[in-house]
This record gives C-alpha cells, sequence and structure tokens, in this order.
C-alpha cells in the first residue's frame, strides 16, 4: 500500500471514530439533560442543611439527578435570566418581582417562610436590643461606631439590609462597614471573629456552629419576613421534571420535609402566608 494510501485509509478511519464518538457524547449529553435538573438555589438552604435533605429524599424516590448551583439570590436571578436553569428556590421579593415583569419566570410559588434577625456580640456595645424597630437598631449601631458586616453580595439577605438602611438614609462610616462579598455561614465567621453586628436568617443562625461570642440580639418577625419561593422560568412546565419537582417540593413530601426540618429540636421554617 503506496503512503498516500495508508494516509487516505487513516484519515477514513479516524473520521469514522470521530464520528461515532459525536454520537455517543450527543446520546450522554441527551440522557444528561433527560435525567437531570439544575436548581439554583439560595446559599441559606444549603447552610441551614435542608438542601441536603431535600435532594436525597427526591432522587430516592424519582429518577432524576438534582443538581443544585448554591448562590446568592442576585446571582441566582441572573442565571435564570441568561437561561442556565429552569427552577430556583430564593428569597429576594423584589428581585422576583422584577423577573416576573421581565418575562424571564411566570411562576412563583411561596414554600415556606422564617425571618430575619440581628445579631451580634453578647456584650452589644450598640445596645440594639434596646431598639424598637430595625431603623432604631441601625440607629444605634452607626451612632456607637460599631462595626457592621454585609454580605454585600446582592443575595436576598443583603437586599433586606440595604433597605433598612435606606429607611434611615444612612450607613456606618467606611471604617465601619464591611463587606464580604461571601455566603452567609462566612459572613458569619468573619462577625464572629471581628464582634461585629449583621443580618442573618434565622435557619443559618440556629445551623451556624461557630458563634463564639455572637448572640441574637433584635428580633421581629413582622417587620424582617423571610420568604422563600419556589420560581419557574417560562415555558419551563412543558419538562416532566419541573412538574414533579414543582409538585413534590410545593405540596408533596419536599413540602412535610421542609415543615418538619429541625436543629436541636428548633424548627428552622414555618408554613408561607
Amino acid at each position: 500500500m503506496t503512503p498516500v494510501k495508508k494516509l487516505l485509509l487513516f484519515i477514513t478511519m479516524m473520521s469514522i471514530g470521530l464520528v461515532a464518538c459525536s454520537d455517543k457524547n450527543s446520546d450522554e449529553a441527551r440522557q444528561y439533560k433527560n435525567d437531570t435538573l439544575i436548581i439554583g438555589v439560595t446559599t441559606t438552604l444549603e447552610d441551614s442543611g435542608l438542601l441536603r435533605q431535600l435532594v436525597n429524599a427526591f432522587q430516592q424516590t424519582h429518577n432524576i439527578t438534582i443538581k443544585p448551583v448554591v448562590a446568592g439570590s442576585g446571582q441566582i436571578h441572573k442565571l435564570l435570566s441568561l437561561g442556565d436553569m429552569s427552577v430556583a428556590i430564593t428569597h429576594d421579593p423584589q428581585g422576583e418581582e422584577a423577573l416576573i415583569k421581565e418575562g424571564v419566570i411566570n411562576k412563583r410559588i411561596a414554600l415556606t417562610q422564617n425571618d430575619f434577625i440581628i445579631i451580634g456580640p453578647k456584650s452589644d456595645p450598640a445596645n440594639i436590643k434596646e431598639a424598637l424597630t430595625p431603623s432604631d437598631a441601625l440607629k444605634k449601631i452607626i451612632s456607637t461606631n460599631a462595626l457592621f458586616v454585609s454580605r454585600g453580595d446582592n443575595s436576598g439577605t443583603h437586599q433586606i439590609e440595604k433597605a433598612w438602611w435606606q429607611t434611615i438614609n444612612a450607613r456606618p462610616n467606611k471604617q465601619y462597614y464591611l463587606k464580604t462579598g461571601t455566603g452567609m455561614g462566612a459572613t458569619l465567621n468573619v462577625a464572629a471573629e471581628r464582634g461585629a453586628y449583621t443580618f442573618v436568617d434565622r435557619a443559618t443562625w440556629i445551623a451556624f456552629q461557630n458563634k463564639q461570642s455572637l448572640s441574637s440580639l433584635f428580633e421581629d418577625s413582622k417587620r424582617l419576613p423571610n420568604t422563600y419561593s419556589l420560581l419557574i422560568k417560562r415555558n419551563a412546565l412543558v419538562q416532566e421534571k419541573v412538574i414533579l419537582w414543582r409538585d413534590w417540593i410545593s405540596t408533596g413530601e419536599g413540602s412535610r420535609i421542609i415543615l418538619n426540618y429541625r436543629i436541636g429540636g428548633q424548627p428552622l421554617f414555618f408554613k408561607a402566608p
């Protein structure tokens, strides 16, 4: 066989192999797409330990693999807008309303609720224990030059914090206001190390193990509600796996797992209004 014929034979065999490989990869991609549901989830559900229980329980009864993408609500909303996922659970009502107005999602279901609290050092140098409202608590933090740690990541927790700073039209001076740009657990670690105040959702706070000298100092469930909602991207309900997840998490076994979830005997989540 001449060198040219050998080369042509080699190219032909390589082409056949590439086609076969391409077909195999395409089949695997289709199988992955059919059997996997990518869900955006706010960090607080992971930090509280609830996400693991939900994923494990769903996968035990359905032939679908759940792939959570864990991030702050603001980042999850961006991913929904970009089309990187069809379903998400977040806790930023204003951001969710914006997605509805923009036509990104057409279904929002309130799944569960708890509340936000303000935590800080047990010594409470700003004396926010005596505050009557969240605004009053923040004014005390500013007036005493106490350190405040913010997630600074456009998460649901960050949004509620920003909204309450706006009510007093003020914020601590730069040296007393630290942005972490991280999730809730990491932000709490910074607050513990620095003896600072911060906002946190109750579920994450109860689950948090590194409290050190931190304590819950201001609570007002009526003024600081925290609602987690299931968001479904427009046209996603044509997917059977999305329908299965929606029904399971909103009215089925998933809902019961959420409401029965406890740490140290304390319930973390309650029925949404």
